[in-house]
């Protein structure tokens, strides 16, 4: 008999699990008694904006100290997704929400105001004393970058490229090993991208030169995308009251250190 009410209670435990479990993927209960909304928001594949292995990132910390202002609804992220799947994940009804959406993106959706912030800079070798303030002093040197970047950056940047001293590289990451290896005088890209690889190859007991950071291109910023019209608005009304008590900057403020501390 004990064996028999011993089997009923522990596939009781499990069944209760499971329906905890399925109830908890869609919603939670908050301590008020108001039901709290998971939203899916799919989220891209480069380091350090999303970083998969802790559910973290630039970008991921951004949308949870948004969402902090939320009272009923909570990020749940998707992690791993190129610009491609991101696009036709969403589309098919598998996601409530993309991050990191740019205004050239077509897709149906509600455009939030703009979340994200990308600082593409000209980055040298502090020893080989390059002086660059404009983008027209690109002209002459030899160049790795991104792919896509000739026709990213424009008429001004593509016009200038000596193509025997130019390299575009699928991984925006090889750009500081590049560097690093005198093959090429300037990266250009996003500066914390190209932080991010220089720490990675610190930590596998690099010596690295010390760096110039040369801030020539305007800032360029992306959105997020909600199949929800309210929860769009009711994000912009939270994005704003963050980006007033200061957390907003301080997020990159920290990340910025965390990438640059010895």
């Amino acid at each position: 008999m004990n064996k028999v009410v011993s089997s009923f209670n522990v596939a009781a435990c499990v069944l209760a699990a499971c329906l905890y479990a399925s109830q908890s993927a869609a919603e939670r209960v908050a301590d008020d008694g108001e039901h709290v909304r998971k939203v899916t928001i799919g989220m891209g594949n480069f380091e350090p904006y999303f970083v998969e292995r802790n559910q973290s990132g630039i970008f991921a910390d951004l949308i949870r100290e948004i969402f902090s202002e939320i009272p009923n609804a909570e990020p749940a992220f998707v992690f791993g997704h190129s610009n491609n799947s991101l696009l036709a994940n969403y589309n098919a009804g598998r996601l409530d929400a993309v991050a990191n959406l740019f205004d050239s993106a077509d897709i149906d959706t509600c455009r939030s105001d703009p979340v994200f912030r990308f600082r593409d800079v000209a980055i040298t070798l502090a020893e080989d004393a390059i002086s660059i303030s404009t983008v027209s002093a690109l002209k002459g040197k030899s160049i790795v970058t991104f792919e896509g970047a000739r026709n990213f950056f424009g008429s001004e940047f593509s016009q200038l490229i000596d193509d025997k001293h130019y390299q575009e590289v699928g991984k925006p990451e090889l750009q500081a090993k590049i560097l690093f290896s005198l093959r090429y005088q300037v990266s250009v890209g996003d500066l914390f991208i190209f932080l991010n690889a220089k720490k990675k190859l610190e930590q596998r007991a690099h010596s690295l030169s010390e760096v110039v950071v040369h801030d020539i291109f305007p800032k360029i910023e992306s959105r997020m995308g909600f199949k929800d019209a309210a929860l769009c608005q009711t994000f912009n009304a939270a994005l704003k009251k963050v980006r007033e008590s200061g957390r907003y900057e301080a997020i990159y403020s920290d990340h910025l250190q965390a990438l640059t501390a010895k």
